[in-house]
C-alpha cells in the first residue's frame, strides 16, 4: 500500500479526528484537516495532496461539492465524497462533479482504505489514458507530427511543455525527471511513456536511465556527452553511440 498524502475537508471535529487516525493506522500521511470549502481549495493551491476526503455538507457558504468542482477545474486530484445522506438527490448532485469514491457514514477503516487505494488507482490509469489519446493530444495541440507542446503528469497535475525547453529526462525509480534549465520536474509517468510524446527528431534515446534533446549537446567525447548550459555528463550505451554520432553529425 502506497504512503498517500490525505486532505481531510471535514467540518466535525470529533469526525475529522477519527478519520486522521484512522488514516494513519492505516500508513497514510494526512497532510491537513480543514472544515471549509474555502479552506480546502486554499490547502490544495499550496501543496497538491494525493486523494481529499470531501465532506458533502459543510459550514459556511459552500459545500463540498461546490468546492469540488472549483478544485477540479485548476487540478487534477481524486475525490473522494463523505455523507451521511445516501438519498438519490444527493447522489444525483455529487456525481455531476465526477468524484472517485462515495463513502457513506459512519464508515470504518476498511471502507476508507478500499476507496482511497481504488481511487488513486483509478485515477492514475485516467491520467495515462487521457495521455495517450488522439484527441487529448489534438485538444493541447500535439495531434501533428511536429508537437510543439508535450504533456506531462507533474506532482501539481498535467505540464504543458515545449520541447525546445526540455534539456534532458532522466529515469528514477518508475518515474521520470524532465530537467529544464532552471527546473526539474517530476513526472509518475515511465521514460518509455514521456519518450512516446516527444518529437523524434530532436530527441535521442542514449541509455536505458537518460533521454537527450540533441540542440541541447554542447560537446561529444564518447561514450560521454556533455549538456549545453547545464553541463551535466551523460555516458553513452555502447550500441547507442554510432546512431548518435550520425544524428549529430560526429
Amino acid at each position: 500500500m502506497s504512503n498517500y498524502n490525505i486532505l481531510i475537508v471535514e467540518d466535525e471535529v470529533l469526525v475529522a479526528t477519527d478519520i486522521e487516525e484512522s488514516l494513519e493506522s492505516l500508513g497514510y500521511t494526512v497532510q491537513n484537516a480543514v472544515t471549509t470549502g474555502k479552506a480546502a481549495i486554499e490547502e490544495v493551491e499550496k501543496n497538491l495532496p494525493d486523494v481529499i476526503l470531501m465532506d458533502i455538507m459543510l459550514k459556511g457558504t459552500m459545500t463540498g461539492i461546490e468546492a469540488a468542482n472549483i478544485i477540479r477545474q485548476k487540478h487534477n486530484v481524486p475525490i473522494i465524497y463523505l455523507t451521511a445522506n445516501a438519498d438519490i438527490s444527493t447522489i444525483e448532485k455529487a456525481k455531476v462533479s465526477l468524484p472517485y469514491g462515495y463513502i457513506i457514514k459512519p464508515f470504518n477503516e476498511k471502507d476508507l482504505r478500499t476507496n482511497i487505494e481504488i481511487a488513486r488507482f483509478k485515477f492514475e490509469n485516467d491520467i495515462k489514458s487521457k495521455v495517450e489519446s488522439d484527441q487529448f493530444n489534438k485538444f493541447f495541440g500535439l495531434g501533428d507530427e511536429k508537437k510543439d507542446h508535450v504533456i506531462f503528469q507533474g506532482k501539481k497535475g498535467l505540464e504543458k511543455l515545449i520541447p525546445e525547453d526540455i534539456y534532458f529526462i532522466e529515469k528514477q525509480d518508475n518515474q521520470a525527471i524532465i530537467h529544464l534549465l532552471d527546473e526539474e520536474i517530476s513526472s509518475t509517468n515511465s521514460i518509455e511513456e514521456v519518450e512516446k510524446s516527444l518529437p523524434t527528431e530532436k530527441f535521442f534515446r542514449v541509455s536505458e536511465l537518460f533521454i537527450v534533446n540533441l540542440d541541447k549537446i554542447f560537446m561529444a567525447k564518447f561514450p560521454e556527452i556533455i549538456i549545453a548550459d547545464k553541463m551535466n555528463v551523460i555516458t553513452v550505451d555502447d550500441n547507442r553511440q554510432n546512431d548518435l554520432k550520425t544524428r549529430i553529425g560526429g
